[in-house]
């Protein structure tokens, strides 16, 4: 798991929160991207995970933001991309 800053889960809800203590328990392998929140905090963990990966799935409806900045990464780098949208 790419963890982009501690603590980035706690506004979440009660049932989104178990399943990611569930994710974290059985995970092979945590890596906390940066020690404190920033802005372009959560790019640079998707780019952490597309620079260790030959395939990116995406969910993707076309729409700005962190999925589309992580899809052109990709592109750029030459990872392949597949969207399931």
């Amino acid at each position: 798991m790419a963890l982009p800053h501690p603590d980035f889960e706690k506004r979440w809800g009660i049932d989104d929160r178990l399943l990611y203590d569930y994710a974290l328990k059985n995970a092979d392998y945590i890596k906390m991207v940066s020690n404190h929140y920033f802005k372009g905090c959560y790019q640079v963990r998707n780019q952490y995970m597309v620079d260790r990966s030959n395939l990116v799935i995406a969910v993707y409806n076309g729409t700005a933001g962190g999925t589309r900045n992580t899809i052109a990464y990709a592109k750029i780098v030459g990872v392949e991309i597949i969207n399931i949208i």
